[in-house]
């Protein structure tokens, strides 16, 4: 079952997120998904729009699993998500820049399908790599 499980999750990120294929998303969300992550609202419609605007803004996005760890019906996974800026984002058009960042997420699973989220992507390496806000860390360019 736990493996079963991993196997919905990475699914669910690494084509559904990774490859923006709605249809992924439609198959392995539940309809009364519980949505913990912050500015994530519209369940299922929000969140395939969410992922049409991400593939916009990095046509090579990518997920890497680096880790994950199950107990019973709930999954933690790490991915390291890459990609580079090719369109509009956040309001800013295209820079060019790629980026690289830490994405946790934790998802309830039953019957094969994400029935809870919590989504923990870091929003601030992001931003500061893209160079929407500035930081006083160094960083790569």
């Amino acid at each position: 079952m736990e493996n079963e499980n991993l196997s919905v999750i990475r699914k669910f990120v690494e084509e559904g997120f990774g490859n923006a294929d709605l249809y992924i998303i439609d198959h392995l969300m539940s309809e009364n998904c519980i949505e913990h992550q912050f500015g994530m609202s519209g369940q299922k419609e929000g969140l395939k729009k969410a992922v049409l605007s991400l593939k916009l803004a990095f046509t090579d996005l990518d997920y890497e699993l680096i880790r994950y760890c199950t107990d019973g019906n709930i999954v933690w996974v790490h991915y390291k998500a890459t990609g580079t800026h090719t369109g509009p984002f956040m309001g800013n058009e295209a820079t060019g820049r790629k980026f690289s960042i830490d994405v946790m997420d934790v998802v309830r699973i039953d019957e094969g399908q994400i029935t809870e989220h919590w989504g923990v992507p870091d929003r601030f390496a992001l931003l500061t790599q893209l160079r929407f806000i500035q930081s006083t860390l160094k960083i790569n360019k």
